[in-house]
């Protein structure tokens, strides 16, 4: 009969689960490194924080404009105008005057009664001689301008993005950049903002005429133009 110490030894109930295989290191273990991706975060958010508070920033982001000088409106003035469009707007913005402003007028006489057309004039003159109602970019103020889409910029503008079936809201929005001059205020002037419309009554209104016009792409307002926002679109 064979003696207890002769027994092969009996593993215990309370050895350790997984006896033998070799333990997993844990994350304090393991040796740290910077992966690609974090480092490009890391550099994006140290931009972010860094640069709009230097020099550079001014340069990265470019500030936005000021505020409408509406002080420079007046008759005979010079000014500079920003202003919101889309291409439909070329044929939409419509006024009513019988009034007229070094030739220009607006494209009806009353609400029932278009200016005649000049039989001299070219049949598509991108409206050099016609007033439309305009919204100042940012500010949103009011403003009477002839031969906005008569400048090049704004011509091929209309040319390269024709509206079709598209409304008004499908369509880019941009901004025109105006060097215009005043030519004095139409009186109780009535406006027309889409085709079927009814007609709108404002007060005395400043007309400008447009000596030139450049077209500016409008930013988003969550994320204006410049390099730190091409980061962030990464």
């Amino acid at each position: 009969m064979a003696s207890e110490s002769s027994k092969p030894e009996l593993k215990r109930a309370d050895a350790p689960r997984g006896a033998g295989v070799p333990r997993r290191p844990s994350a304090e273990e393991l040796p740290q490194a910077i992966g690609g991706r974090f480092l490009v975060a890391a550099l994006i958010l140290g931009a972010l924080t860094v640069i709009p508070m230097s020099a550079l920033g001014n340069w990265f982001e470019p500030a936005e404009p000021p505020p409408t000088d509406t002080a420079a409106w007046q008759t005979g003035q010079k000014a500079t105008v920003r202003l919101t469009l889309v291409t439909a707007d070329a044929a939409s913005l419509t006024c009513a005057s019988a009034q007229t402003f070094e030739g220009r007028h607006c494209a009806f006489k009353s609400e029932n009664e278009p200016w005649p057309r000049d039989p001299q004039a070219p049949l598509d003159d991108n409206k050099a001689n016609i007033i439309q109602p305009y919204r100042t970019w940012l500010d949103n103020k009011l403003i009477l301008v002839s031969g906005v889409w008569a400048s090049p910029s704004l011509a091929m503008r209309v040319h390269n993005e024709p509206v079709g079936n598209l409304t008004p809201d499908k369509l880019a929005r941009f901004v025109a950049e105006c060097k215009v001059h005043f030519a004095g205020p139409m009186e109780k002037p009535t406006l027309r903002w889409q085709p079927g419309q009814g007609w709108n009554s404002e007060q005395a209104t400043p007309v400008a005429i447009a000596d030139s016009c450049q077209v500016i792409e409008e930013p988003s307002a969550d994320c204006p133009s410049g390099l730190i926002c091409s980061l962030l679109r990464l």
